[in-house]
């Protein structure tokens, strides 16, 4: 299955681009995403903490949802999702 993920902010530079396609089996889930595309210390560094979990700043959606309002990393994604990772917000 193919899906879109979308970098904003920060995450554009870590992850090299606006976007990626990416070819996918089946049965994924988020974090099975986020696990393919930190491939690298600094990457799981920025979107992990220490103990695997997703770092409280990281907001992921899929298709516009919130996936902390869905299943969290465990959502699981089907063929045409578009996956979106941002950065904290701030403001002021």
């Amino acid at each position: 299955m193919k899906i879109k993920v979308k970098f904003f902010g920060v995450f554009r530079e870590l992850f090299g681009g606006r976007e990626r396609e990416i070819e996918l089996e089946n049965g994924f889930y988020v974090r099975d995403l986020l696990d393919l595309l930190c491939d690298s210390y600094e990457l799981r560094e920025k979107v992990f903490d220490k103990s695997g979990r997703l770092k409280d700043y990281v907001t992921i959606l899929k298709n516009r949802s919130y996936t902390q309002s869905l299943k969290g990393v465990w959502t699981e994604l089907e063929e045409g999702d578009v996956v979106a990772i941002l950065p904290p917000v701030t403001g002021g």
